[in-house]
């Protein structure tokens, strides 16, 4: 109040000090102190110059403040950070300390339970090795008294014994009994599902029991009427398809030449039909052709080769079947390029896949331009015995249809490379089929293996001007699973040497070299060094081959079916094939060094071996086939054909003990007589291939006779043919 009421002019620099505290003696002056703090009249401070200078001692006090505030906090902060550190630091020792506790009871736990099921182990041992000894011993037993019944009969057999009257091993029929009502339901219906429509009808007739489960559905759902095509009529056909056209699924009427227009009708009327197979169906025509795709409009697979439909069949099928995917024309030979045109101009032309015109020599390329342009997305296309098909065609089909996996051309003596080429340039092709062609070379099999990473499957059988070169460029194929080379006659080992050092070999599992003359051991030696995974081999008439090599082939293991027919094999080769326990199918006709001794040996070893043909192996005798029979009884194929040291006693041994045998060829078995076909009849019951073929003791009677037993009978008594070597 003071200051607003004299002002400012009033104040001097020593105004608020007390007159006790002044100095005495002014060492300055006063004059002297104001020219110093500028308290001249003139320069005297002004009221902007006292608010800024007390704005400035303001913020300074309020900097003062925020930083010892912001101090306080940091400090709050580390203090609360450290007392959560603590925090954690507790619940983590508390957490472990229950772990620990609790690790200590579950110790005790798992002691506790080890304790009794080291117990319960041995109870369990002990029961389970009671109970094996029982299996074992039982099995032991039963196959003691069959090894028994076997050579008492065998020995009968050899004093000469009368055994046609005779039960074979002594055995009884028994009470019948009807064990497959005490299946479950499932397991029964399963079985029925393996018979066909005739068997299905007569178990229909043996109780109440089997006629409810001939009625299931699952039975119905896939129908053949290929199986009894010679029986089956409309009258039949029409009621079991009104039987089953709700749960049909799968219907197969191939070569059914009996069936008409009322059957075809029929089938129209399950609709859903997804798999129809009319080939060889004489009675098919367009207008059936109508009816049928006018009912079965979810059709995925139909089969027509083989029948007499033309252009208006291909018409009604693009318009009424928008979902098929496969379609086979094979031998159709009444309809035009104009079918081509309806079919990819039609409701299905998007999604077909598979298509097969295989003989149909008609089609034009112009036929094939058609195809292309409708049905890009074809993935299998199948041209097999074209021998008018050019290489414009091939390249039609691959410049549109891009997508194409499979291509099968057998019997296209016409193609060049520039096909092959064409064909490779779409990288995604993986089954390539080729034979009887002199003019593909290994240029085109070259780009080939180096445009096709994914070819797995490859047909090359009998092209001669294929050498060593095209196994060389397919071994760099790393998904080749089949490779067939039959007839190729200029590879030679260093072709399979190359196939053998590229990734192909770690794939591989079907090799055919038939009639490969330049093949020799030094190819065995690489497929047994390299080739782990092969299964099917075939070097038959490969005469370079020597015994050698055929005991590297024994050594194989991953063999199951083997072709050395021709080949150089002796007792000794035979024997050391017969390690390969895998083996199920062999062939080795033509070996005319092989005895009784090497193929007992070999039967002694693979006992479970399925199919064998020894056909014109000269040396084997009876006792041979008595090995055979009784080391090798699970044989459903045998071709003993051209050994004519074979007698009766062969054959009875045969029926004695192989039971599953369903195909046997004893063709130029001089010896065989009448008395070996009621043995035959007597003992093998699944007998469904006989071949009595120059069987000069066999009566026609005789002959006639074991027609009614079993399907396919070959019959000839005259003279063996000058290749037998009689």
């Amino acid at each position: 109040m003071y200051l607003k009421k004299h002002g400012l002019d009033i104040l001097h620099w020593d105004m608020f000090i007390d007159e006790d505290m002044k100095p005495r003696f002014r060492t300055i002056t006063e004059s002297n102190l104001d020219m110093i703090f500028n308290f001249d009249d003139w320069l005297m401070p002004t009221a902007e110059m006292y608010k800024e200078a007390y704005s400035h001692c303001n913020l300074k006090l309020e900097q003062m403040c925020f930083w010892a505030m912001l101090q306080y906090h940091m400090m709050e902060k580390r203090k609360k950070t450290a007392f959560q550190d603590k925090m954690n630091m507790a619940v983590k020792h508390d957490i472990n300390h229950s772990l620990r506790v609790h690790l200590q009871i579950w110790k005790a736990w798992v002691k506790y339970r080890k304790g009794r099921q080291a117990m319960s182990f041995q109870i369990i041992q002990h029961v389970y090795h009671i109970s094996m000894g029982r299996v074992i011993f039982e099995a032991w037993y039963k196959h003691t008294m069959e090894a028994r019944k076997q050579r008492e009969y065998f020995e009968r057999l050899e004093r000469g014994e009368n055994m046609e009257v005779e039960d074979l091993f002594g055995q009884g029929t028994g009470e019948a009994k009807d064990s497959v009502s005490t299946l479950p339901w499932k397991v029964a219906v399963q079985i029925f599902s393996y018979l066909d429509v005739a068997d299905i009808a007569n178990c229909a007739c043996v109780c109440r029991f089997w006629k409810v489960l001939t009625q299931a559905n699952l039975l119905w759902s896939r129908v053949n009427f290929s199986a009894v095509r010679s029986r089956v009529t409309d009258k039949v056909a029409t009621r079991l398809l009104f039987k089953a056209r709700p749960y049909l699924i799968h219907l197969n009427m191939r070569a059914c030449h009996y069936l008409r227009r009322p059957t075809f009708v029929s089938v129209s009327e399950c609709r859903n039909l997804q798999d129809l197979n009319l080939s060889e169906c004489s009675g098919l025509d367009d207008d059936a052709m109508k009816v049928v795709t006018k009912g079965c409009k979810i059709l995925l697979y139909l089969n027509i080769a083989h029948t007499n439909v033309t252009d208006a069949s291909l018409r009604a099928i693009s318009t009424h079947c928008m979902n098929l995917q496969y379609l086979s024309l094979a031998f159709c030979s009444k309809f035009t390029d104009n079918g081509f045109l309806y079919l990819s101009s039609g409701q299905c032309h998007k999604k077909l896949q598979y298509l097969d015109i295989s003989g149909c020599l008609q089609v034009t390329p112009q036929g094939f331009q058609h195809l292309a342009n409708g049905c890009p997305n074809i993935l299998s296309l199948i041209i097999n015995e074209f021998p008018t098909l050019l290489d414009e065609c091939i390249m039609i089909m691959a410049e549109k249809c891009l997508k194409i996996h499979t291509v099968s051309m057998l019997g296209c003596p016409l193609l060049t490379d520039e096909s092959i080429k064409k064909l490779a340039q779409n990288r995604s092709l993986q089954v390539l089929k080729l034979d009887g062609n002199q003019r593909v070379s290994d240029a085109s099999i070259k780009l080939l293996g180096k445009m096709c990473p994914d070819l797995r499957h490859v047909y090359l059988a009998d092209c001669p001007r294929l050498t060593d070169a095209t196994l060389k460029s397919l071994s760099s194929c790393r998904s080749l699973v089949v490779l067939n080379a039959a007839d190729c006659v200029r590879l030679s080992d260093t072709g399979v040497r190359h196939l053998m050092e590229g990734p192909a070999s770690a794939t591989l599992r079907e090799l055919n070299l038939t009639n490969c003359v330049r093949v020799g051991d030094m190819a065995m030696v690489s497929l047994h060094k390299r080739c782990h995974n092969l299964t099917y081999l075939n070097v038959n008439y490969c005469e370079h081959i020597s015994e050698a090599g055929i005991e590297l082939l024994g050594q194989i293991h991953s063999l199951v079916s083997l072709d050395i027919s021709g080949c150089n094999c002796g007792d000794q080769g035979l024997s050391v094939l017969g390690n390969n326990s895998r083996l199920r199918d062999v062939v080795m006709s033509e070996n005319g060094n092989i005895t009784d001794l090497g193929l007992q040996k070999f039967a002694q070893q693979c006992k479970e071996i399925e199919r064998l043909d020894l056909s014109h192996c000269v040396n084997l005798t009876d006792g041979a086939i008595k090995n055979l029979a009784f080391c090798c009884r699970l044989l459903t194929v045998l071709n003993l054909a051209g050994c004519k040291n074979i007698t009766d006693l062969s054959i009875q041994y045969l029926s004695g003990v192989c039971i599953y045998l369903t195909h046997l060829n004893i063709s130029g078995c001089v010896h065989i007589s009448d008395k070996a076909l009621k043995y035959l009849r007597r003992g093998c019951k699944k007998l469904r291939s006989l071949n009595l073929m120059y069987c000069k003791k066999i009566r026609k009677h005789a002959a006639q006779k074991i027609q009614r037993y079993v399907e396919v009978v070959h019959y000839s008594n005259d003279e063996a043919p000058g290749y037998f070597n009689y």
